[in-house]
Order: structure tokens, then C-alpha cells, then sequence
């Protein structure tokens, strides 16, 4: 017998829903060439995302949930930011920034398809998609040269299906102030169009976590 929908969903799961939602409307915004406020919305769907899974953890999770999520996670962090990179990437060339876009979504696909039959839960396999998509909307809102994001999208697809070992970043003394300086990066630029220290900060934030599988394994002298 066939279980009901309604009733497979769970609080963690509406607000997935919201990260859906807020990725949609981003290729909403994209489709009528608003890049500005596609970023903000990845970037925000990056919060949802990360209030879903502290309340995953702190209420119920389950199988329905995590698949529901690696769906979310592709419209927001994989098909928006693969729109969002090609319009911008097209001014160099109409032919790379299609080659890069169409990568970037198939590797993260990838990735997240590996991430669901994954037996590894301590730690991430290849760099999330979530981490590349908002660090795609961070240098949009940066106002970033194209040929920066042209080289973002020649790397990132690599890490997301290459076998580096990424951490899980659980502890809410990091997860709170990281949350606070991503909606005050979207509040200040939503209000003032200007590139305020958070947003800065923001790409500093997930530059080094981009590059701290490199960092711990000079630290623990692993070659």
C-alpha cells in the first residue's frame, strides 16, 4: 500500500522546502537577467539549508527528508548557479561559459547522487554543492570578473567528484555567526547595491574552507 505523502513530510523537511522555493525563485530572477538578487536568494537558500539540517539532527530526520534535500540542493545550489555563471561567463565566450555551466551541474549531480549512497557520514566526499554555490553567489554580489568565475567553474566541478575529504561543519558556534554573516551580507546588499566587510568575509569564510582539506593535511604531515 502506497504511503501517503503529507504524512512522510516532517518540520526539517518544510523548511527544505524553503530552499527549494528560494532556488527557484534565483532562476526566476536569472530568466528576467536580475543576477543581483539571484545571488541573495542562493545565498539565503544556503541558510535554509543549514537551519534544516541543525533541526534534522536536534528533532527527526529520514530517508524521505535526505532525498528531499539532495533535490533542494540541486535546484538551489546546482541549476541557479549554473544560470547564474553562464550569463555572466558568456561575455568572454558564448561556448565556455556553456561547456563550464553544463559541467558544473553534471558534476554536482554526481556528487550529490554519491553523497546519498555514501557509507561515509563523518565527513563530506568531494566539496558540497552547497559550499560552490554559495561561493559562486558570493563573488557575483562581489561583483567578480567574469574570468574569475571562468576559472571557479573550471575547479569547483573537479572538487565536488574528486575524493578529498571535506568536513562536516555541525557545531552551532560556527554555524550561527557563519548564518548571522551571510544574512547581514544579503540585508546590506538587497539595501545598498554596495560591497560591505560581510561579504568579504564571506568569501574569506569559504575560500579557506575550500582549501582546508589542503591546510589539515600539512598540519597532520600527511603527504
Amino acid at each position: 500500500m502506497s504511503e501517503n505523502i503529507l504524512r512522510m513530510i516532517k518540520l526539517p523537511d518544510l523548511v527544505t522546502v524553503v530552499n527549494a522555493l528560494l532556488g527557484f525563485t534565483a532562476i526566476l530572477m536569472v530568466v528576467y537577467g536580475n543576477l543581483s538578487n539571484a545571488a541573495a536568494l542562493v545565498v539565503l537558500a544556503v541558510v535554509a539549508d543549514g537551519v534544516d539540517g541543525v533541526v534534522a539532527r536536534e528533532i527527526e530526520h529520514s530517508a524521505f527528508g535526505i532525498n528531499l534535500d539532495s533535490l533542494a540542493d540541486l535546484v538551489s545550489f546546482g541549476v541557479a548557479p549554473a544560470m547564474i555563471g553562464y550569463l555572466l561567463m558568456k561575455e568572454v565566450s558564448p561556448y565556455v561559459a556553456s561547456a563550464l555551466s553544463a559541467a558544473y551541474l553534471v558534476c554536482g549531480t554526481l556528487r550529490l547522487a554519491r553523497f546519498n549512497v555514501s557509507a561515509k557520514t563523518d565527513v563530506f566526499l568531494g566539496l558540497p554543492m552547497t559550499a560552490c554555490g554559495i561561493w559562486v553567489a558570493l563573488l557575483v554580489m562581489a561583483r567578480a570578473h567574469a574570468l574569475i568565475l571562468i576559472g571557479s567553474f573550471v575547479i569547483l566541478p573537479i572538487l565536488m567528484v574528486s575524493d578529498i575529504e571535506y568536513s562536516k561543519i555541525r557545531d552551532k558556534r560556527v554555524m550561527i555567526p557563519t548564518g548571522v554573516v551571510f544574512i547581514t551580507s544579503v540585508a546590506s546588499y538587497v539595501a545598498l547595491r554596495e560591497l560591505y566587510w560581510c561579504i568579504i568575509m564571506g568569501i574569506g569564510l569559504m575560500g579557506g574552507y575550500i582549501l582546508s582539506p589542503l591546510v589539515l593535511r600539512r598540519r597532520h604531515g600527511i603527504r
